[in-house]
């Protein structure tokens, strides 16, 4: 039994190694997507932004300052000022005090190009001279083709603070160089900028020189361990394709971590931005995902174990018993297919009985109908013949009429049951041919034109549309249909109403439409419409006979022949039958 056990259970186990398995690498599977993604993401998109919302910001704050520059390089005190000769250096000096404090720059200056005096919002600073390193920038400004340049320099009048500077070219009326004049910032506010940055997103941001020098960092940034980005480890090597523009994303390793780095050319200042981050803070809500999948992959595995072992127990324990009961039922099986085979003979018996019966029925409806047809029409006759020897007033032409009535009534009759009986004969087999269908429509609407006319019913047809046009089919047949049908339209419309026969071709189908105005037939009756000794709620408005059968004999020939018959109809508004059949 225990053997037994081991192998039924086999297939549990192999189905939990498996499942187990397959847990294990999907949870892999999806870290490792999930890195790449992240690996992706930090690169192509999240630290290029941050680099675009930090260029942005540093463009938003030299946007004004450029603005100021250019005002002041276009105040007509100022060139006026200049261009008098420098009388009133307190006007200068006050000038430049006012826009230092109306917009809250750090400095504010004008350099004269005729006494090369510097002067600033506290008086006079220097005199510029060629021969002075620290004066370079005012010669190269005098150069200039466009109109201000941005540079970075310690401001002798701020203790050397590192500051921006606007140096926009001053001219005379005449567009003449009269010096030069601008606004600077201190480069603390892009130092707190970044510091922002840094705090939000968790990245480090620092800018370099075109020569590697980390110029600008936060006051508690990781990076004031490195003066130049040739210092960092595993950076050394692609310094030079950073630098030269060649790289702009890459991806390194820096004590232990993974970093991905992206740079970016500031034109304004001559240097480049770099932002970085370690993809550690980034991975490890994905290494805890990754565990959590493993526990509860273990943890399902385990479940799953011990129901496939409660369930091979339970299996075992109740095969012994279905084997003994399947036996049982196989012996009743086996006992249930032969009383089967007994009732199945005796059932064959009786239906062949039954089809006999049903035969000598048909022949008996046959020989009944037939042999009641000559008396009928005979009785008919001469009902007829007497009528006309009678003077109009009589009683008994009266009776007559109606012994005649009586009989024709009796005639449709067997010409129903005729049908139904040659309809619902399987044996029976029609041969299709062409038959051309205006002259038949038209056949039937002056047979009962007479009976439209008693009613005082218009019996309009429009057949242009099916003029000289052929229909597969058998022209007896079609003709009970065509006749059925407006004879049920004549009966059911009301004196003085309308009856139409209208026709419509289409490239492989002829459309009939027999419609009528009478009292229409509602939704609930109209699924029984078709069936056989079927009446409906609406009666003949002129008292004629109805046997029940034409509709039933209608619907039975046109699916004999392939032809599509419906109605559309309503309470109140008429019925109109369509018949569509292939050409």
């Amino acid at each position: 039994m225990l053997a037994n056990f081991h192998k039924n259970s086999s297939w549990a186990w192999a189905i939990c190694a498996l499942l187990l398995a397959g847990f294990i690498a999907n949870s892999i599977s999806d870290y490792l997507v999930a890195r790449e993604n992240v690996r992706k993401t930090l690169t192509e998109s999240t630290l290029p932004l941050t680099s675009d919302n930090v260029y942005s910001e540093i463009q938003r704050d030299l946007l004004q300052p450029v603005f100021i520059a250019s005002l002041m390089a276009n105040d007509t005190f100022l060139r006026d000022w200049a261009i008098a000769g420098e009388q009133d250096q307190n006007a200068i000096v006050r000038y430049l005090h006012e826009i230092k404090v109306d917009y809250s720059t750090v400095t504010s200056f004008f350099v004269s190009e005729a006494s090369r005096t510097y002067y600033y919002a506290h008086g006079i600073l220097k005199t510029v001279s060629e021969d002075d390193p620290r004066d370079e920038w005012y010669f190269r400004v005098r150069e200039l083709d466009a109109p201000y340049e941005i540079n970075v320099d310690p401001d002798m009048a701020n203790q050397d603070e590192m500051t921006i500077f606007i140096n926009y070219r001053a001219r005379d009326y005449a567009g003449n160089f009269i010096g030069a004049t601008g606004v600077g910032l201190t480069v603390n506010k892009v130092n707190h900028l970044i510091s922002r940055y840094e705090a939000r997103y968790g990245r480090q941001i620092y800018f370099t020189d075109a020569e590697g020098t980390i110029v600008l960092r936060p006051a508690n940034s990781p990076m004031l361990q490195y003066a130049s980005l040739h210092e960092i480890e595993g950076l050394a090597d692609s310094v030079a394709g950073l630098l030269a523009g060649r790289i702009d994303s890459l991806t390194y390793d820096r004590e232990g971590k993974r970093r991905i780095m992206n740079s970016r050319f500031v034109p304004e200042l001559d240097w480049y931005l770099i932002v970085e981050q370690s993809e550690e803070s980034m991975l490890a809500p994905l290494r805890r995902q990754l565990y959590i999948n493993i526990f509860t992959a273990l943890l399902t595995t385990a479940i799953i174990a011990a129901i496939c072992i409660y369930v091979v127990r339970s299996h075992n324990s109740g095969i012994e018993a279905q084997h003994r009961e399947l036996l049982e039922n196989t012996k009743l099986i086996r006992q249930q297919q032969a009383d089967f085979t007994t009732k199945a003979t005796e059932l064959e018996a009786v239906n062949q009985k039954l089809h006999a019966l049903n035969h000598e029925k048909d022949d008996f409806l046959n020989l009944v109908v037939h042999d009641l047809r000559n008396p009928l029409n005979s009785i008919i006759g001469f009902s007829e013949v007497t009528q006309q020897d009678l003077p109009a007033d009589s009683p008994a032409k009266e009776a007559l009429a109606q012994i005649q009535h009586s009989g024709e009534e009796m005639i449709e009759l067997i010409n129903e049951l005729l049908n139904v009986a040659r309809i619902e004969a399987d044996h029976e087999t029609f041969e299709v041919y062409p038959v051309t269908w205006n002259p038949l429509l038209e056949q039937a609407i002056l047979r009962f034109e007479q009976d439209a006319a008693k009613k005082h019913i218009q019996l309009r047809s429009h057949l242009e549309a099916t003029a000289e046009t052929s229909v597969s089919g058998v022209e007896e047949l079609l003709t009970i249909i065509v006749n059925n049908l407006v004879s049920n339209a004549v009966k059911y419309t009301p004196e003085y109403g309308k009856v139409t026969i209208q026709t419509e071709r289409t490239a492989d189908c002829v459309i009939t439409r027999v419609q009528d105005n009478g009292p229409g037939i509602s939704s609930d009756e109209q699924t029984k419409l078709f069936q056989k000794f079927v009446r409906l709620s609406a009666r003949p408005t002129g008292n004629e006979h109805s046997t029940g059968l034409g509709l039933y004999v209608v619907k039975k020939m046109c699916e004999r022949l392939d032809i599509d018959i419906r109605v559309e109809s309503a309470l109140g508004q008429g019925a109109c039958f369509i018949l569509e059949q292939k050409i």
